[in-house]
């Protein structure tokens, strides 16, 4: 398990802290955030510590009444599930900030860790060129239990999110998908480009037929007949 500095993997988290604005308790994503910043303090600070403690303390959600569902527990939860993460906004900058000052020089003794051992799963990058909603579960079936989180290029397109915007996201990717069959759209294009310009893997997809320009058939491309054999051949291709 590789070693990594606690101060960046909580400012990793606070990067993508804007991303959970948009979200729920109970969504995949969210939960995947919470997971991981929970065990990161634990790492950093231990289970007992007050920022730790802190960030158990949050819940999220007012209340889970599934037999009596309404927009009303909806608003509600919603009110309270910002309001607690703009809490975890402030434990984790004072979390960053006590272990900044436990490094300086006016202490003798560091009471917190320069490196803790963690491995962040992280994400992959899904294409905005892929639109088709089986084709999307497809993969994300490939990489289910894999700890991996899709980006989805199409529903950061649909919100107006700039091409550099959704070039940062594919920085922050371990790899990206991506489908060039419908070639008349361009912006796929662009952002294998970007992918490959930053030395990101990629992985190309087609349907068994389709065709592909001539200019990255020396990339590797994965040929698939059916959904069920994109998400086979797909797996396979699961990073370690």
């Amino acid at each position: 398990m590789p070693e990594m500095d606690p101060i960046d993997l909580i400012k990793d988290q606070l990067n993508r802290w804007d991303e959970m604005f948009g979200l729920h308790a109970n969504h995949e994503n969210f939960k995947h955030w919470h997971s991981e910043t929970k065990m990161i303090l634990e790492k950093a600070f231990s289970s007992k510590s007050i920022h730790y403690q802190n960030f158990l303390a949050l819940r999220f959600h007012e209340m889970i009444v599934r037999a009596f569902a309404s927009t009303e527990i909806d608003k509600i939860n919603a009110l309270r599930f910002k309001k607690d993460l703009e809490n975890v906004k402030n434990i984790l900058q004072s979390a960053i900030k006590e272990l900044t000052l436990d490094r300086t020089l006016f202490k003798k003794i560091q009471t917190t860790p320069k490196m803790v051992e963690f491995t962040l799963r992280g994400e992959y990058y899904i294409s905005s060129g892929i639109e088709e909603p089986d084709l999307i579960q497809a993969i994300k079936n490939a990489f289910e239990g894999s700890g991996l989180i899709p980006i989805l290029g199409m529903e950061a397109s649909r919100k107006g999110e700039f091409l550099y915007q959704r070039i940062d996201r594919i920085k922050r990717s371990k790899f990206g998908i991506y489908d060039l069959s419908p070639s008349h759209k361009t912006e796929p294009l662009l952002e294998l480009g970007a992918a490959l310009g930053i030395g990101k893997e990629v992985i190309l997809i087609y349907k068994k037929g389709s065709p592909s320009p001539e200019n990255i058939k020396q990339l590797h491309r994965i040929e698939y007949e059916n959904f069920s054999d994109l998400t086979e051949k797909l797996r396979k291709k699961v990073p370690s």
